[in-house]
């Protein structure tokens, strides 16, 4: 079903920012999430860019451009080498020291 658009609609999803939040780590978790979705380091970086998405450009414009773009194509790089089986096979063996 369609629904037509409301200026004032409560359903909006809106971010908020939380007081004393971690900017490294809500950086870690948007990245890893687009990088899930498939997204490329091009289109990540025009969200932390572009004013118009405001939780990612509050980041960009309090850790600065060198600090963002750096942390992007570090994470996208460990994305393509198999970043997951990585951290899960050191789960998985931390586990098996801890027996």
């Amino acid at each position: 079903m369609a629904k037509d658009y409301e200026p004032e609609d409560p359903n909006e999803l809106v971010a908020v920012a939380i007081p004393g939040g971690d900017l490294d780590q809500v950086l870690n978790g948007l990245v890893q999430e687009y990088l899930l979705m498939g997204w490329t380091e091009r289109e990540i970086k025009f969200l932390f860019r572009s004013p118009n998405y405001g939780a990612t450009h509050q980041i960009f414009r309090q850790l600065g451009e060198d600090q963002v773009n750096e942390r992007i194509r570090d994470m996208a790089e460990q994305w393509r080498d198999g970043w997951l089986r990585t951290q899960e096979t050191s789960q998985l063996k931390g586990d098996e020291q801890d027996a």
